[in-house]
C-alpha cells in the first residue's frame, strides 16, 4: 500500500472515530448536567492568563455570565466576540464576565485573543477540569447566567447568531433593564408565511427521501426527491438531494442540470456548487472539479467537506502531494470543530 493511501486510510479512521463521538453524544437539551434553575452556583479559583488565582464567589451581589469555551475552537471566538459586545453594554448594568478556558487551551492563545478582539474580562483556566466537573459540562461553548442571589438561573448551549439576544437578553432581564415580555418577543421566532399545498408536499416528499438515505436505499430516495422537484421546483434542497441521488446512481447528465438549477436559484449555495463539482469528478473532468470543488470551499465558512473532495480530486490527478494537503485540511478542520 503506498503511503498516500496509508495517510488517507489513517484520516479516514480518525474522522468516523470523532463522527462517533459528536454523533452519539447525549441529547443536548441541558448543557450543566450537576445544576438546575434554581440551584447554587459552584464557587471556585483558577489561575488567570498571568498565573494569579482567581476567585469567583456566587453570592458577590451581582449577574455573572460564565461561558465555558475552547480558546481554538471557531464557535467560541465567535461567542468571545459576543461576549465582548455584551460587555461592552452590560458591565456598567452590574453584570459581570468570566470565560472558563478548556483544559488543553494555553496561555499564549488566551492573550492573543485579549489583543485582537478586545477582551478586557477575565479568561481562567480550568488545568484539572474540576470546575467542568463540579458543573457537570460536556459541551463546548456553554453559558451559564447566575444571578445575583448566586443562583444558576438560565443555561445556552452551543453559539448562534442569535447568541447576543437570548443570553444578553436574559441577562438585561435579572439586571432589570429589561422586561420578560419584551425579552420573550425579542427570541420568539417571526411566524413564516404558510406554504402552499405543493410547498408542504415537497417537503414531506424531501423528508421521507432522506429518511431512506440514512436506510441506505438511495433508489428509492430518488425517487422521493424527483416528487419533491415535481411538486416544487423552486425548492433548492430537493433538487440537491435528488442531484446526490442521481450522482450516485450514475446519471450524471440529470445530476448535473439539478444542480445548475439549484445554483440558478440559490446562487450562493455551496452545496449546489459542490454537487456540480463532484459530477465533474464522477465523469473524469478533474481539473473542472477542482475549479468548481475550490469555489465551493471559497464560499463556505466550514470548508472541510469541499476540501475532503478535493483530496480526491488530486488523487485521481495523482497530485499526492496537494491530496494529502486537503485531506489533512479537512479531517484538522473536524476534529477542531
Amino acid at each position: 500500500m503506498s503511503r498516500i493511501y496509508k495517510h488517507r486510510a489513517s484520516l479516514f479512521v480518525s474522522t468516523i472515530l470523532v463522527g462517533l463521538f459528536f454523533f452519539t453524544m447525549p441529547g443536548t437539551g441541558s448543557a450543566f448536567r450537576n445544576l438546575k434553575e434554581g440551584s447554587p452556583a459552584i464557587a471556585f479559583s483558577l489561575p488567570d492568563v498571568d498565573g494569579k488565582p482567581f476567585d469567583f464567589k456566587p453570592d458577590g451581589g451581582k449577574i455573572t455570565m460564565l461561558s465555558f469555551l475552547k480558546l481554538s475552537q471557531d464557535r467560541s471566538v465567535d461567542q468571545i466576540k459576543d461576549l465582548v459586545a455584551l460587555h461592552n453594554d452590560l458591565s456598567a448594568k452590574g453584570v459581570e464576565f468570566i470565560i472558563v478556558a478548556s483544559y488543553n487551551d494555553n496561555v499564549d492563545e488566551a492573550k492573543k485573543l485579549i489583543a485582537d478582539l478586545g477582551v478586557k474580562f477575565p479568561i481562567v483556566f480550568d488545568r484539572e477540569q474540576k470546575v467542568y466537573s463540579d458543573y457537570g459540562l460536556y459541551i463546548l461553548p456553554t453559558t451559564g447566567l447566575i444571578g445575583k442571589d448566586g443562583k444558576f438561573a438560565f443555561e445556552h448551549a452551543g453559539h448562534g447568531r442569535d447568541y447576543k439576544d437570548v443570553v444578553g437578553g436574559k441577562a438585561k432581564v435579572l439586571a432589570g433593564v429589561m422586561k420578560e415580555d419584551e425579552y420573550k418577543k425579542l427570541v420568539t421566532p417571526v411566524e413564516l408565511p404558510k406554504k402552499s399545498k405543493e410547498e408542504g408536499e415537497a417537503e414531506k416528499e424531501l423528508a421521507f427521501g432522506r429518511t431512506l438515505i440514512k436506510r441506505g436505499m438511495v433508489d428509492k430516495a430518488g425517487a422521493a426527491f424527483a416528487k419533491a422537484v415535481a411538486f416544487d421546483p423552486k425548492n433548492v434542497q430537493a433538487r440537491i438531494a435528488y442531484g446526490e441521488a442521481l450522482v450516485a446512481s450514475k446519471q450524471f447528465d440529470n445530476a448535473i442540470l439539478q444542480f445548475e438549477e439549484a445554483r440558478t436559484l440559490a446562487p450562493a449555495n455551496r452545496e449546489a456548487q459542490l454537487g456540480i463539482g463532484s459530477v465533474h469528478l464522477e465523469t473524469g473532468a478533474i481539473d473542472n472539479a477542482i475549479v468548481e470543488i475550490t469555489a465551493a470551499a471559497l464560499m463556505n465558512p466550514k470548508p472541510e467537506k469541499a476540501w475532503f473532495w478535493l483530496g480526491v480530486a488530486y488523487e485521481k490527478k495523482a497530485d499526492y502531494k496537494n491530496a494529502a494537503l486537503y485531506y489533512r485540511k479537512a479531517v484538522e478542520k473536524f476534529i477542531k470543530e
